[in-house]
Parts: structure tokens; sequence; C-alpha cells
């Protein structure tokens, strides 16, 4: 059994979309920021009403009251969008040609200028006003995830033979997993043999029979195939709690040779610079960490960049600007976009924004996006942020939303730490339903809420889970039970692992996993691979949401030093080492 002791350690005229500056801490940014936008009010008390119930009527098909109320006023700034959702809406009234073609002329940078379009020309149109032309978009990919290799499926291996390694390893008998692979190994591909050869590696790890698993992951690194990486990896984290720093080297520095995505490329070549510098090779220290940091958005990519003194806290998330406005303010759809979030139509505000992004070309891109985070569109953001003009590249901030959303209580907890688990949980959906009937942005389950709810002696309705600011509220205070925890014991990889895995199974990992009080190799040897992914991304977002605000994180700085960070709080965040003692 271990036995840790925890020890405090201190702890112009020409415009441009430019971006603007300053502030201190991650929570101060991100709550201050709430009430502060360059973003203009389009719309009246009264013309708030007025539109809400235009579209109100349309979504309820309510016809007659929807055109009677268009025609009741002048000429607005949702106008001509609600007539095109009038026109367009399924079992609405009949539209002839006249009253689309005047639709299309008035507007012909709608969303619906085809749809309209098609359904001028089905009524006799032969001239059609021109449109504007859609830009091509590129790709530029979401963000790295490290996922697990797919499974080999060459026709080698025996059905039962899998059943049998499969079952003696949910049974934590790796001997008996290693005896059932023994007798088939030689008729299996090197790809299938090496993947089972390293499943039985890994459940010998996880048994804390580190020499059993460097011989098992020794031998599956001879094959080939994408679990060739993985091998490597489980060689390196064996022999480094075997002390052996050579043979941890040798297998870290192979997990980056054959890795097949880039966390797992970062980590291998970080871990590679924990080893050379146990082994005194200096040589090797910086190569491997400069190639770490090379993958900027991964959690070692992080690490290794704050030790190489390469995070700059004077870089922070752009905010919309008078600039931008400036740049953006006479195109139509802008306009529509920042009213319908006035009037809560924020479906239609996004598809309104993405349209216009497809027809303004590179010289708006990145004020759309900026305008999209100021609306709090988290999920036009991402689309605008992994969608662009050819040859452009949005900074790595706008992948990480930050919409200016407040639990109903106020923030409590960090909001940088609620919309990393946010982005993980949901990707900002807030209408998320899992299989499991977790909810919302944070992915809380009623059960769980209802319970919290009770001890505060309130009541909660399900349905209300996909407020943002119920869920918000819900998830936060989930996070703070989840510190209060003797399972966790406040410390923060304890707590993010307790949030996607429950605390019991933290608690088991208390004593069972062989961390030698080294946070890293604790996450490194969570037995659930879900969850110990899941504890890398949520450290990855939670500091790119700290450089969104311009802070240097100060849980990245401990955990680069071996140190545990506990659970943050407003007036910071606290760095504790572990001793661990072996009990024999």
């Amino acid at each position: 059994m271990l036995k840790k002791a925890l020890i405090i350690a201190g702890g112009a005229a020409l415009i441009s979309c430019q971006p603007a500056m300053a502030e201190e801490s991650s929570y101060s940014y991100f709550s201050s920021r709430m009430a502060k936008t360059q973003v203009p009010d389009l719309l009246s008390s009264s013309e708030r009403d007025y539109y809400a119930q235009v579209f109100g009527a349309i979504r309820g098909q309510n016809w007659a009251k929807a055109s009677e109320l268009l025609d009741s006023r002048d000429k607005g700034v949702l106008h001509d969008i609600a007539r095109a959702e009038l026109f367009l809406a399924a079992n609405s009234p009949r539209v002839e040609m006249g009253p689309l073609l005047s639709l299309l002329n008035a507007a012909p940078d709608l969303p619906h200028a085809e749809r309209l379009a098609i359904l001028a020309t089905k009524r006799g149109a032969t001239i059609l006003p021109d449109r504007p032309q859609m830009v091509r978009m590129a790709n530029f990919g979401g963000l790295t995830r490290r996922g697990k290799p797919r499974s080999v499926a060459d026709g080698t291996v025996p059905p039962t033979l899998a059943a049998t390694i499969q079952e003696r390893i949910v049974a934590d008998d790796p001997a008996g997993a290693a005896a059932a692979l023994a007798e088939q190994v030689d008729f299996l591909s090197p790809q299938a043999r090496t993947e089972l050869q390293q499943r039985v590696a890994w459940s010998y790890y996880l048994e804390n029979r580190d020499q059993e698993a460097l011989d098992m992951a020794r031998a599956a690194t001879l094959g080939s195939g994408e679990w060739l990486g993985e091998a490597h990896w489980t060689a390196g984290l064996a022999a480094w709690r075997l002390g052996n720093c050579a043979a941890a080297l040798q297998g870290f520095e192979g997990a980056a040779a054959n890795a097949w995505n880039e966390e797992q490329r970062a980590a291998g070549y970080y871990w590679a610079t924990r080893a050379a510098t146990r082994c005194r090779r200096p040589d090797l220290v910086q190569a491997n960490l400069r190639a770490a940091s090379q993958y900027g958005e991964t959690l070692y990519g992080v690490l290794a960049a704050e030790q190489l003194g390469l995070a700059d806290s004077s870089v922070r998330a752009p905010d919309f600007s008078t600039n931008d406005w400036k740049l953006l303010k006479d195109r139509p759809n802008v306009r529509r976009a920042i009213a319908l979030t006035q009037i809560g139509e924020s479906t239609l505000a996004d598809q309104v924004l993405r349209h216009e992004a497809q027809i303004a070309g590179d010289s708006a891109h990145d004020c759309l996006l900026r305008l999209a985070r100021d609306l709090s569109m988290p999920q036009t953001q991402m689309w605008l942020a992994q969608n662009g003009p050819q040859g452009s590249r949005p900074d790595a901030f706008a992948r990480f939303p930050s919409p200016r959303w407040v639990p109903v209580e106020g923030w409590r907890v960090d909001p940088a730490l609620v919309y990393a688990h946010t982005l993980q949980e949901s990707n900002f959906r807030s209408d998320a339903r899992s299989p499991a009937d977790a909810r919302g942005l944070m992915q809380v389950r009623p059960g769980t809420a209802q319970d919290m709810a009770r001890a505060r002696g309130q009541s909660l309705d399900a349905s209300a889970l996909y407020q943002p600011a119920v869920n918000l509220e819900y998830g936060q205070r989930y996070l703070e039970f989840l510190n209060t925890r003797p399972e966790t014991q406040g410390l923060l990889p304890k707590i993010i692992a307790a949030y996607n895995a429950g605390p019991l199974p933290v608690s088991r990992w208390n004593e069972k996993v062989r961390d030698h009080g080294d946070p890293l190799l604790f996450i490194e040897s969570i037995p659930y691979w879900e969850t110990r992914a899941y504890v890398g991304i949520i450290l990855r977002n939670y500091w790119m949401y700290e450089k969104q605000a311009g802070v240097n994180s100060k849980s990245a700085t401990g955990l680069a030093q071996g140190m545990w960070p506990r659970f943050p709080h407003a007036g910071g965040i606290e760095l504790v080492r572990l001793d661990t003692v072996q009990n024999n």
C-alpha cells in the first residue's frame, strides 16, 4: 500500500481586423468579459418584442398573423429574412413569382437565396437577380485527440483467442492472457501479434508487474502496425517505473517515432526528455523537448513550451473590436445575425453567419469569427475556426469558445476549467444528450443534479439542464463536490478523472496505481483508456483557456515540476508535492 503525504510547495483609416488586449487571472478575465462587448444592440426593446412575435408566428405556423405583422411596419433589419423564413416554411401558403423575385432583388445575400431562386424558377422566372458567389472553404481540422488504434481485423486472430485474452485481462490475469497468446502467436500477422502483445503488456503494467510488462512490450515492438507506438509507450512506462532510464528513453523515443497521432508523438518526445534527464543525457533533453513543443495544442506540447520558456502570457484571445465593427457594419447578414441573437433565434443566426463567411472572402473571416465569439455562438465560432478561405489560418484560440454564459448562481469555479470540460463533454451543444441520459453542456445526469438540488433545499426539472445557465451551475456544483471527496484529495487531475469515471474508480486507483507521487505518471497509468485520454484533454483545454486569458498556467508549471495542482479557486491555484513511501 502506498502512503502519500501532501507537502505545500508554495507556491486606423485603413480598416483591418485587429485584436484588442489584457487581464491578470483566467477567473477575473472570463468573469469580467461577460459584461464587455463592442457589438451594438441593433434592436430597441419594442423591436425585439415585435420581431419575437413575427418569428413566433412563423414557428407556430400562424401564417396569416406573420404576414400581417410584417406588413404592419416599415421594413426593418429582420424583415427580409423573416419573409424568407415564411415563404420557405413547410406547409406555408403558396408564394407567386413576383414576391419571390422582389425578395431576391432586395436581399440576394440571404442564406435562403438559392432556395428562393429555385422556387422562383418553378413559378416561371427566367431571369434571376445576381447572387454573391460562394467562396470555396478550406477545412483546417479540429482539435487533436489521443485516440485508440483500431483493432486489427485481418482474419488471423481466432475469435476464441481474442475472447480468452480479453477475459483474462478483465480478470486481472495477464499471465493467463500471455499463456493463451503464446499458444497461437506464430499464426498471427505481425500487426495482430503487436496488438495482442501490447494489450497483454499493458495488463501486466496495470498489475504493477513491470518487468513482465517490459518484456512483453519489447516483444511487441518487433512487429508493425498502428499498435507499434503503443507497444513502445508501454515499454517506456514500465522501464520508467523500474528505474531503467536507458530502456525508458528507448521506449519513449520509439513511441514518438511510431506514433499515429500528434498527442502520442508529443507524449513520446516529452517523456523521452524526462528519461534523458534521468540518464543525464543533456544532449537529448533539449532536442526532445523542442520536438514536443512543436505540437502546441497537445497536453505535452504545452508542458514542453512551458519548460522551454516559450509560453507567452502577453498574447491573449482578441475580442471583437471597434475596427471589426467598422469593417462589418454595412454587411446586411452581419446586422441580421446580431439582431437574431437579440430575439433568441440563435440557430438561424448561425446559418446567417456561416453563409456570410462563404460569400465575404478572407477579408472579413477573422472579424466574423470574433463576432461569433462575442455573440456567444460557440458552434458558429468552432465552424469558422475549422473552415475558412484557402491560405488563411485562424489563431489557436478560435477553437476554444468562451460564450458569455453565466451559471444561475454566478461563477465560483474558474470559468476556464468549466469551459475545458464543456468543450470536451458536448462541444458546447446545449441540447446534447448521451445514451446514459447525461444532458446539456457539461453532460450532467438528472439524478445527480436533483440530488445536489435537494441537498440545498431546491428542486429541479430535468429539462432545465438544457438551459446553459442551469447546466453550468450544476456542472460547477459537481466539480465542487468532487473537490471535497476524499478520493480526489482536492487534486485537479484526480477531480477531472472523477468527473469522467466517478469517485469510486479513483479510490481504487489511489491504492493500486504505482505512480511514485508523480502526477504525470498517475495520469498515464489510469486503467480506463477513456479516462486517461479525458484527463489529458481537459488539462490541455484548461491551459488553452488560460492562454486565451493571457495568463501563465500555474498548473502546467507545477506538473512540469512534478507537483500536483489543487482545484483552482478565485485566488489562484495551489501546488503540492506528494511524498510517496512504500509501506512494506
